[in-house]
């Protein structure tokens, strides 16, 4: 009994890595390399290539491993934070000391804010706020007497020194005291820094953009969106987020037509009455429009299928035809099908149950045909988009009622056709 259990545990320490994909596959084992080209894994001495198009996202070791969050932050006008244990700036450029990332020099362009104090949980969203402002001058956030709050003063930072902060108010210089200033957030940009293509999240919960990575004996390499090289160790990467860019979730994307035809089958019920917007659903009828990432009801409750809610997707009621436009762009698209739960159990006892049909076009042709019953369960919806300019998703009556129609595409969302690029 040792010896197995000696066996099943070293078993489990080569499992380090996860590896999800874009087709839903998730493979585990011990992340040995990665280039431009593949990601290696061992899994029990199998060494298997993952090319890196294929991949999703890297999830490395245990996501309970995280560390002390740093006491100081710069945050970059991509929306991406660094966790470092100095700062200091110029007019041109912000400098950081990070434990991971070593010493770092970035454009001032690049950085939105500086927080150079510890992060207190009641001031956070006090600070939140301060990063969302349109201000078209640097703010100078400091702890209001007594700590109840942050307050704040207008006006333009020259440079961050370590004593002090030369802070120009109403052409005047003032050296303020750098201990008495919690964070900068310098005056908004009209274009965003550079993001990078890749997100990597570190094991004190920074997060960051990168141009390109690789792994190497233990040592990841990070190019950096400034033109600025790293070397970090693996055990510090919680995860790698390769997804920007590779996935377009179908409720982001406005359609190239949408159109509805009534919403009952032809001579039923009480579909004449909105006759006006029969063909839009822009006035009366609105709450039968298609909805995007929740359904279409006033309290606007997430898209849930057999008791899994979904943030994303579409919610489309019949009869609709939806038309985008793909440009050839991509390799597939996917999605979790069926009747929604506020809708798909209110059946009428000793009767047949109610269904919807859905029908998937690539180019005119049909690609994907169901016939969805609405307390079954939901199907998975994976078709090749390779090649095709114009996605088109039909959703009519499926058994002569317009009952419980309400059809979910779940999680629906588009894979871009790295091959092509």
């Amino acid at each position: 009994m040792p010896a197995l259990i000696k066996c099943v545990c070293a078993l489990l320490t080569l499992v380090d890595a996860r590896v999800s994909t874009l087709n839903d596959q998730e493979l585990t084992g011990t992340l040995v390399s990665i280039d431009s080209k593949v990601l290696k894994l061992d899994a029990g001495g199998s060494v298997s290539e993952v090319p890196i198009g294929d991949i999703l996202s890297v999830k490395i070791g245990d996501e309970a491993e995280a560390t002390q969050p740093p006491a100081a932050e710069i945050q970059l006008q991509s929306g991406f934070a660094i966790g470092v244990s100095s700062i200091a700036a110029t007019a041109e450029s912000v400098s950081g000391a990070s434990e991971r990332l070593g010493e770092l020099k970035i454009p001032r362009a690049q950085v939105r804010a500086l927080r150079l104090q510890p992060m207190k949980p009641e001031w956070s969203g006090e600070w939140q706020t301060f990063l969302k402002r349109k201000n078209s001058k640097d703010i100078l956030v400091v702890p209001k007497r007594g700590g109840g709050g942050l307050d704040f003063l207008s006006g333009n930072v020259t440079s961050v020194k370590e004593e002090q902060i030369p802070f120009l108010l109403d052409g005047d210089e003032i050296p303020v005291p750098r201990p008495r200033v919690f964070g900068i957030v310098f005056a908004r940009q009209e274009q965003a820094g550079a993001g990078g293509a890749l997100a990597v999240t570190f094991r004190d919960g920074s997060r960051m953009g990168v141009s390109d990575i690789s792994l190497a004996n233990d040592q990841v390499k990070l190019s950096l969106p400034w033109k600025q090289d790293v070397n970090v160790p693996l055990e510090q990467v919680a995860a790698i987020d390769f997804s920007s860019g590779r996935i377009h979730y179908l409720s982001d994307i406005e359609p190239l037509a949408e159109r509805y035809f009534g919403l009952d089958p032809e001579g039923r019920g009480w579909g004449p009455l909105f006759e006006k917007d029969r063909g839009t659903r822009t006035g009366i009828s609105r709450q039968w429009k298609m909805s995007r990432d929740s359904f279409p009801n006033s309290g606007r409750p997430k898209l849930t299928l057999r008791g899994e809610t979904y943030s994303r997707g579409l919610c489309i009621f019949p009869s609709a035809r939806i038309d985008y436009a793909l440009d050839g762009k991509y390799s597939s698209l996917t999605a979790v099908v069926g009747v929604d739960d506020q809708v798909a159990f209110n059946q009428v006892k000793g009767r047949p149950p109610t269904a919807v049909e859905i029908t998937v076009e690539g180019d005119g042709k049909q690609i994907w045909h169901r016939m969805v019953n609405a307390p079954d369960d939901p199907v998975d919806l994976n078709v090749d988009l390779t090649g095709i300019n114009t996605l088109r998703l039909i959703v009519d009556f499926g058994d002569g009622s317009s009952t419980c129609d309400f059809l979910d595409l779940a999680n629906a969302r588009l894979i871009v056709n790295t091959s092509a690029e």
